[in-house]
């Protein structure tokens, strides 16, 4: 088995406080947001989608409402050339959630069956996915895929090896990925759990979290998980940390 790190864009975030309330307000942050290819004996799974690749090339990126700029600079489909792959080669797609900045190129794996929440599906194309914070539009791609609607935790190949763990309170359905890799070990994949190192230490929610104590109540279990496993944490959109991952990869 080995796991491909993909740079799905780079999100500009220009008020750093609105995730981590003890941050001076009006600070800036760049948060990276990478997409995982698990290349298995018996299948291959995308780990969340990226940033939409037509955000690509904008000098000033691509403005999300008042807080956010979305930069791409390599289409994804180009990255999973360089491993070989074509998007339709791709036989699984598991989402962390359905937050536009994790469903930017879902599109391109229309041939793959999606793993998501049940709840988290139905709330982000439901007639309150706006006011709960999702982009209905960027959602379309989901609700024409083949869907394994999930109810709590999945054995993704049934040996163990992939595992999604249902962890709540970012969203309604936020889920992370356990890859028990036979060489470097388990990892955790954490979705939006956290959106850095020090968030996840300090236990500091953002003020978009749906559910701020189910999210402490998240991160604790991970942590008792990462310890029974001996799991490395990886904070997806914790800059430093994948671009230094990013510099090891591919793992195995």
């Amino acid at each position: 088995m080995i796991l491909h790190i993909l740079d799905g864009g780079a999100i500009e975030i220009r008020d750093w406080s609105a995730f981590d309330p003890a941050a001076p307000p009006g600070r800036p942050r760049l948060l990276s947001d990478p997409c995982f290819l698990i290349v298995h004996e018996n299948g291959v799974l995308l780990w969340d989608a990226g940033l939409p690749d037509s955000a690509r090339n904008r000098p000033n990126g691509m403005p999300v409402g008042e807080h956010a700029v979305f930069h791409v600079k390599r289409a994804l489909r180009e990255e999973l050339a360089d491993l070989g792959f074509a998007p339709d080669d791709v036989d699984l797609v598991g989402l962390s959630h359905l937050h536009r900045d994790h469903v930017g190129n879902l599109a391109l794996f229309s041939s793959a069956t999606l793993l998501v929440q049940d709840d988290e599906l139905s709330v982000a194309t439901g007639p309150r996915a706006n006011a709960m914070g999702y982009d209905p539009q960027a959602c379309i791609a989901a609700v024409a895929m083949k869907k394994v609607q999930l109810l709590g935790d999945h054995d993704v190949f049934g040996d163990g090896s992939v595992v999604v763990l249902r962890l709540p309170g970012h969203t309604i359905g936020s889920q992370a990925l356990l890859v028990r890799l036979p060489e470097t070990g388990p990892v955790l994949l954490s979705g939006d759990l956290a959106h850095s190192r020090a968030n996840w230490r300090s236990r500091a929610v953002p003020a978009l979290n749906l559910d701020a104590e189910r999210t402490v109540t998240s991160l604790e279990a991970a942590d008792r998980l990462a310890a029974s496993e001996g799991a490395q944490i990886w904070v997806q959109h914790d800059r430093a940390q994948m671009e230094a991952l990013s510099r090891m990869a591919p793992f195995c």
